[in-house]
């Protein structure tokens, strides 16, 4: 049976049942009514129980002795009045396609309408955050499937949920959606009308397992996100007299206020008035600030998508405080989203950075950021301006080494810059190849793959052209299992490089 538009559908004592001593309306699960999932297609609309009303208070003669129940403002808003009620919340819950108050206990409720299709309109379920902050419970909405159905925002003067609604589909393995009601319409308040949103849902190719697997296998369970205190984000300014854990920018850096009252005292560390933002980042040459930071624990991208969605569906604590900024409870179900997927480029929300991700997926991560002087952040916490910002391109590969390398305890490996400006392999002058963090790509040799990654675009060692192809030359050796071996390569703008380093089988050494 489809949602009844038609007051023909209705009759006094199957779907409608008036009680005039009572001053109640009850709809009922009977006859042509139903309140079945979803709720689009089921239920009736408010405005055909109005049109039933007048048809039977003209001409039933029982009921015209009695004030008239409901007021229509207009087809999608309504008041019951002369101390009349809707019977039970099932007579409220089957009411479709309108707002409506009750008169005499003040109560109102707003209609939820959904735009767009779930994807299994049987299994996926809505649900609600009715007051701010991320520490709250949710709760469900009546049916499952696309939405149309009232909802409680104004009881009696007790409860007054009409300064904030936020509406989230979040299902396992599928793509999420929500709408903060009020910001998205621009809304000053909700009243007793019908607010349509746009929810939909669908299956999500990025993410290829379980809630399960995710919360009891690595790389995931060595993940963590750290949600993290600060306001302003602006140039430093010696006129402003700052608030502890005011953020502000000064000499390139980011800088947090340690106490309040920082007037005049420019920020530097060890003065007991600034230190370090524990979200700055640098980028290239830049640095930048965030105030979520999610340790990607070595994972690829798509792992650390996955790891976001899952704890973002989750009924407890996300936050895991590991910098201590006190930021507090956040619930995985009502934070905000942290990534979304662009084709296999890996975006943050604005605010989010990645820490400590698998360096193969640097070119496949867009990081944005929370912009200086671009009015800090929102009653969310959510940057009110945000750019862009990308790692200059790094190259990355693995090192597979021989087993005999791997197996000798004493494998060392070392990678140079075959030939170089500021000295050429075999020389004295021989430059190790540093890594996209400054490090030299050098040490034991521990598994027989070891990953590298190298600052393709920035990379200036001993003069060299940064942006260029670099040759280089990696050489190992063991003692009693491998002997000493070279092998030359070219680290070019890829990702995915493998450079193999087979070594003789030691048959000589001997230290007795």
């Amino acid at each position: 049976m489809a949602k009844i538009v038609d007051p023909d559908q209705l009759s006094q004592g199957v779907e409608v049942v008036l009680n005039t001593t009572a001053k109640t309306i009850q709809l009922l699960v009977a006859g042509n009514l139903n309140d079945d999932p979803p709720g689009k297609s089921s239920g009736v609309t408010v405005q055909a129980v109005y049109s039933f009303l007048k048809e039977e208070w003209r001409t039933d003669a029982a009921l015209n002795k009695f004030k008239f129940p409901i007021k229509a403002i207009y087809e999608a808003k309504f008041e019951l009045i002369n101390g009349w009620d809707w019977a039970d919340q099932q007579s409220r819950d089957i009411c479709r396609d309108g707002g409506f108050k009750v008169v005499k206990t003040t109560a109102e409720y707003a209609c939820i309408v959904s735009l767009g299709d779930f994807d299994a309109p049987l299994v996926d379920r809505a649900y609600r955050q009715q007051f701010t902050g991320f520490s709250g419970t949710t709760t469900q909405f009546d049916k499952t499937g696309e939405l149309n159905e009232p909802l409680s925002i104004y009881l009696s003067g007790s409860v007054d949920y009409r300064s904030f609604l936020k509406v989230f589909l979040r299902e396992e393995a599928k793509t999420y959606d929500g709408s903060n009601v009020l910001v998205d319409q621009d809304l000053p308040a909700l009243t007793y009308i019908v607010y349509k949103i746009p929810l939909s849902d669908g299956a999500d190719i990025k993410v290829t397992h379980t809630d399960v697997f995710v919360d009891a296998n690595t790389p995931y369970t060595g993940m963590g996100a750290d949600y993290l205190k600060g306001a302003r984000f602006d140039g430093y300014s010696g006129t402003i007299g700052y608030a502890q854990w005011d953020v502000v920018s000064y000499g390139s850096r980011w800088w947090q206020a340690i106490a309040t009252g920082t007037l005049g005292n420019t920020p530097a560390t060890g003065t007991g008035w600034w230190e370090r933002y524990d979200g700055e980042r640098q980028i290239g040459t830049g640095y930048y600030a965030y105030n979520r930071i999610v340790d990607g624990n070595a994972a690829t991208v798509e792992q650390i998508y996955e790891w976001c969605q899952r704890n973002l569906r989750k009924a407890t604590n996300i936050n895991a405080n590991a910098m201590g900024h006190g930021f507090g409870t956040v619930i995985g179900k009502v934070a905000v989203p942290l990534c979304s997927f662009v084709g296999d480029t890996l975006v943050t929300n604005p605010g989010v950075y990645i820490d400590d991700f698998d360096p193969n997926d640097t070119n496949s991560i867009q990081l944005y950021d929370i912009t200086k002087d671009g009015g800090g952040v929102d009653f969310e916490y959510v940057p009110v301006t945000s750019t862009q910002r990308t790692f200059p391109f790094v190259a990355a590969g693995t090192i597979v080494f021989s087993q005999n390398l791997d197996a000798d305890v004493n494998g060392t490996y070392w990678m140079y810059f075959l030939t170089n400006p500021g000295g050429n392999f075999d020389s004295a002058t021989a430059i190790i190849v540093n890594d996209n963090g400054g490090s030299p790509i050098t040490g034991p040799i521990t598994a027989t793959s070891i990953p590298f990654d190298f600052d393709y675009d920035g990379n200036n060692q001993g003069g060299r052209t940064p942006g260029t192809d670099a040759a280089v030359i990696i050489v190992a050796m063991g003692l009693s299992g491998a002997e000493w071996v070279s092998a030359e390569f070219t680290i070019t703008a890829a990702t995915g490089l493998t450079f193999p380093v087979n070594a003789p089988d030691e048959r000589n050494y001997a230290n007795p």
